[in-house]
């Protein structure tokens, strides 16, 4: 029980914050350290992956298609299991697998409009030669 002064009213007591949680075990801990490393670690991963493509020269159409079976396969198990160590190492190869796949659509999908811009500049600069020479 609380003990008021006379006169005083609750509004007048001062707030007091009462955190009643038990301190973070080993896997929280390593849980929480993967969460807040997920991207870095992703990208290591991702450039590691690459890394080996290049010195190995494997089949990249190949390897390409299984970083997406991964990616499926990884996102799949991760959104099943609850919060832990587990899960977050999953997530983080889900996301190596998505940058693995998704930059050489995107370099791809730019050399692709750099050619387009390129054809378009030729047949201008074609049309403005056959008005000209008209």
């Amino acid at each position: 029980m609380v003990n008021v002064p006379a006169g005083a009213t609750l509004g007048a007591l001062p707030d007091i914050l009462v955190i009643a949680a038990a301190p973070p075990g080993a896997r929280e801990r390593l849980s929480r350290w993967l969460r807040g490393r997920r991207l870095l670690l992703a990208g290591i991963l991702a450039l590691a992956e690459i890394i080996g493509v290049l010195i190995w020269r494997s089949n990249t159409l190949l390897l390409a298609a299984l970083a997406v079976v991964v990616l499926i396969l990884a996102v799949a198990a991760a959104t099943r299991l609850r919060q832990g160590p587990l899960r977050d190492v999953l997530w983080i190869v889900a996301i190596a697998q998505g940058i693995v796949v998704l930059i050489p659509l995107l370099v791809g999908f730019s050399v692709v409009v750099a050619v387009l811009v390129a054809v378009a500049l030729i047949a201008g600069l074609v049309m403005a030669a056959v008005k000209w020479r008209v």
